[in-house]
């Protein structure tokens, strides 16, 4: 895709993009973009839940937010296998943490944090907090 495309798509061409790539199945039109049967599309992970018109705050952590379901671990014929699993730890994990330590907060301003740019699945350096 070139970097016309990439930007028209809302994508920032400067960046590295983790995609998984897919086939259109029919014509569409995205924007300025028309997209043929056929054509490769590459899809950003990282945009998954990022629609602030679907998600308020979208890149603000809440644990506490109520709303649609995010799409993380796929729909479909693509869904996760072990995203059952996955939310049963995480639903454990935070109610345990947040239970033992109410008062946790970032150690650092948030603007301070950095994201990993060598894994696909993304996700912080560190996550400095304190209580």
């Amino acid at each position: 895709m070139s970097k016309a495309a990439v930007a028209a798509l809302g994508g920032d061409p400067g960046r590295a993009v983790l995609s998984i790539p897919r086939y259109a199945r029919t014509d569409l039109q995205i924007g300025e973009v028309t997209v043929r049967a056929g054509d490769l599309v590459l899809l950003d992970i990282r945009a998954a839940n990022h629609d602030p018109t679907v998600f308020p705050s979208p890149d603000r952590v809440d644990v506490t937010r109520q709303g649609p379901a995010h799409v993380s671990f796929g729909h479909g014929a693509h869904y996760c296998l072990g995203a059952p699993l996955a939310r049963i730890e995480l639903q454990a994990v935070f109610c345990q943490l947040l239970a033992r330590f109410p008062t946790m907060r970032l150690a650092v301003p948030v603007e301070q944090l950095r994201v990993r740019s060598n894994a696909v699945t993304g996700g912080l350096t560190s996550l400095p907090v304190e209580w």
